[in-house]
């Protein structure tokens, strides 16, 4: 994720846990999962730590030990959002992200792959980063993202549900890079005020008026 000369104009960003973040053009960027990588070490040192008697030296050691490996995992991340963001940054003028509820979910059922993520960390990153270069960062709603298609039409999914099969367009594509393009055209036409059938919409303007009229 180097730098680029060419700047492109925008980008709608899905962040996800299979992919980290999967983007509007379909370009997808792995999650390295840094706590269930380091998870092995952390539970060596901390299993150590429990056996050392209170006090002793060889527990203060073994406590040594545990936080250098929570730091270790903490610097990755932090690592993995700064690249992430920046990246985003030099290469689109306008980002689109959706507005999470990030506590709520850091609360559920996934909570720990959602702090394993990281995702706050990497939006804070990726705001102060798209100030400082002058780039507009656009969160939208996030309600229906994945449940609706660019054509307008609703497209229920389970979580499970990995894939996009529109029944009135026919789109069919990835879930999360349908939803990038929902997150993206929501930014579009929130700045610009265009209707639906102008903005990534995989139905033709004169078809939307042929449904509008019947």
């Amino acid at each position: 994720m180097g730098t680029l000369s060419v700047v492109f104009t925008e980008i709608g960003v899905d962040v996800g846990l299979d992919s980290f973040v999967t983007l509007a053009d379909g370009t997808a960027i792995d999650n390295p999962r840094h706590l269930a990588q380091g998870l092995a070490r952390m539970w060596r040192t901390q299993r150590r730590l429990s056996r050392r008697k209170r006090g002793s030296h060889r527990r203060r050691k073994a406590a040594v030990l545990v936080a250098k490996a929570h730091r270790k995992i903490r610097n990755q991340r932090a690592a993995f959002h700064h690249d992430g963001s920046r990246w985003l940054v030099n290469r689109y003028r306008l980002i689109a992200i959706e507005n999470l509820h990030i506590a709520g979910l850091s609360r559920g059922m996934l909570a720990r792959s959602v702090n394993d993520a990281g995702w706050r960390s990497f939006f804070q990153k990726l705001s102060y980063k798209a100030a400082c270069a002058g780039r507009e960062l656009v969160t939208v709603d996030p309600r229906g993202t994945s449940q609706t298609c660019v054509c307008g039409a609703s497209v229920p999914k389970s979580l499970g549900d990995r894939w996009h099969a529109c029944p009135a367009c026919s789109l069919s594509a990835p879930r999360d890079v349908v939803s990038a393009q929902i997150i993206l055209q929501r930014a579009r036409i929130r700045s610009s005020g265009q209707n639906v059938e102008n903005v990534v919409s995989c139905v033709s303007r004169e078809a939307v008026a042929f449904q509008a009229t019947e």
